[in-house]
């Protein structure tokens, strides 16, 4: 199955087959979860990411069940943070 994963705002430098943009097409097997995507991308273990699916949350308890289907938009988003 093929989903579409947007990055917005990562530090650092844009992860192995995202674009500029932070977007990329993703090809999973059947059953992925959103937690299977995030241990593909190469993001800072150090941040915590708010993850949606079609722009609905996905709690970081529920990731790892969370099965994902065809033509899904992924988006991670990290903690934002400031003073």
């Amino acid at each position: 199955m093929k989903v579409r994963v947007k990055l917005l705002s990562p530090s650092g430098d844009m992860p192995n087959g995202f674009d500029p943009f932070g977007e990329a097409e993703m090809d999973l097997a059947a059953g992925a979860t959103v937690a299977d995507i995030m241990s593909q991308i190469d993001l800072p273990k150090e941040e915590s990411y708010t993850s949606l699916v079609d722009g609905q949350p996905v709690v970081p308890d529920h990731r790892a069940g969370h099965a994902l289907r065809d033509g899904d938009e992924i988006t991670l988003l990290p903690a934002i943070q400031g003073g």
